[in-house]
Order: structure tokens, then C-alpha cells, then sequence
């Protein structure tokens, strides 16, 4: 039941809708194997703060392998973070996709960026996701703090001082 107060202190919802799920079950003919696999740099493996230089061209890539055909590799990506093509690297079991991302002043702070590959079948690798943290890294006259912004020197103004 999902209900809606005019206030925390009301007992009498203004409105009150039941919720319900439909699951969907199906048989296959297919027996459930092991979906694709990802292997990354070490900067990509699930739960890892990645430092990124604003203004200044970051890219990595994504290789997944699978027995089957990689249908995608799925991002959920910071505002302007391209990928690339879906690449199959010959005479491997491998396919892969390139990032690349050059953040602006506006972005400074902490961005969540994860991803996963999903083949033909439809079955997905594990979810990865790491932090993309845009920082400045070339205080003038001041310091970085730890947000990745430059507290300035007395007198000093601007990015980065």
C-alpha cells in the first residue's frame, strides 16, 4: 500500500493505492550458463575512486569476454562521457569499447560511473561501478582541497588561482 500525508504529523493518508508485481516465469530450452565476464585495469575493478583532471582527456576501456556474441556493454555514465563502438578483437573470445571523457569546471566533485556487458542470450556480467572524481590538480597560488576545487592565496581569484 502506498500512501500519501499532508504532513509527518497526519494519520489520514490523502491517498492510498495498492501496489502490486508481476513476475513473469517462463521454461527455456537452453540451460542457464555463466554470462560474460569482465576484465578491466586494475582503475575500473568494482568500488575504485578514479582521480580525473578537468579539462584534460580521460579514456579507458572495457573488454568483456563471453562464450557467446556480446550483444553491449551497458554505461551508466557522467554528462558527456562517450563510448565507442562495441569492438570484437579478433581470434578472441573478447570484445571491447573505449571510454573517453574530458570534464569541465562545472563538473568538479564525484561522478558514479558503472557498467556491465550483456550477450546474446541476455545474460549480464556483474555490475561494476566506481567513482569518477573530477578534481583540479594545478593550484597557481593556493591549495587542492580535498573536493578537487583551489582554495586561493589571499589575492588570488579564479579555477585555479
Amino acid at each position: 500500500q502506498i500512501e500519501d500525508f499532508t504532513s509527518t504529523t497526519s494519520s489520514a493518508p490523502m491517498s492510498s493505492v495498492p501496489l502490486q508485481f508481476l513476475v513473469n516465469v517462463y521454461s527455456s530450452s537452453s540451460t542457464c550458463g555463466s554470462g560474460p565476464s569482465l576484465s578491466c585495469s586494475a582503475m575500473l575493478q568494482d568500488g575504485s575512486v578514479v582521480y580525473v583532471t578537468v579539462g584534460l582527456l580521460w579514456q579507458e576501456s572495457i573488454v568483456a569476454t563471453s562464450d557467446q556474441l556480446i550483444a553491449e556493454i551497458v554505461t551508466f555514465s557522467p554528462l558527456g562521457l562517450t563510448k565507442s563502438s562495441l569492438q570484437h578483437i579478433p581470434s578472441t573470445r573478447n570484445w571491447m569499447v573505449t571510454l573517453s571523457w574530458t570534464p569541465e569546471y562545472s563538473q568538479i566533485g564525484p561522478h558514479i560511473f558503472c557498467f556491465s556487458a550483456i550477450d546474446n542470450l541476455e545474460l549480464s556480467s556483474e555490475l561494476r561501478c566506481v567513482t569518477l572524481i573530477v578534481a583540479i590538480y594545478d593550484c597557481l597560488h593556493g591549495r587542492v582541497t580535498e573536493c578537487g576545487t583551489c582554495q586561493c592565496d589571499t589575492g588570488w581569484t579564479g579555477y585555479n588561482c
